[in-house]
């Protein structure tokens, strides 16, 4: 137990930097949206695909690591359990959904953009409307993370006050 509090720390530390996602989400967003008819929207389409991944691995890996040995070595803790700890069991399950968002569909979906992204590149043609239509799936998905990991993240900060 003497490790908890740095565990507690890093936790909190890899939410902050999955929370990080939501800004930068927006914003790169609103770049591509702004040079959707441009050269420069491949380059900001690959930014925005590095960025989320980078972000996305780090805060769910992260997460899921520390969260696990938290759970191990506090033995008011369990897995799944909502009988005394409802607050963590729905994260628990929040995350699991989380996760089967990633690897079901948005693993999928970025590859098939990165892929079309990188064959337009080496033809020099324009992007074209199915990469868009993968694009905006990719947002929607990416929002419904977001979505989920503030839900977890203010499960987290208020359980104490809530009960």
């Amino acid at each position: 137990m003497e490790y908890y509090p740095t565990l507690i720390t890093l936790h909190i530390i890899f939410a902050g930097g999955w929370l990080m996602s939501l800004l930068t989400d927006g914003i790169l967003k609103k770049l591509i949206s702004n040079k959707k008819n441009s050269n420069d929207v491949k380059i900001f389409i690959s930014l925005y695909l590095k960025i989320t991944n980078l972000f996305g691995i780090i805060g769910a890996i992260g997460i899921l690591l520390t969260g696990i040995v938290m759970v191990l070595l506090n033995p008011g803790y369990g897995f799944f359990d909502m009988s005394a700890n409802h607050w963590l069991a729905t994260k628990q399950i929040l995350m699991v959904i989380l996760l089967l968002i990633i690897f079901v569909f948005i693993i999928p979906t970025a590859k098939k953009i990165r892929n079309e992204i990188n064959t337009e590149l080496a033809s020099g043609s324009q992007i074209s409307e199915d990469t868009f239509k993968l694009l905006s799936k990719i947002y929607k998905l990416n929002m419904a993370i977001n979505i989920i990991v503030v839900l977890n993240f203010l499960f987290a900060i208020t359980h104490r006050y809530i009960g």
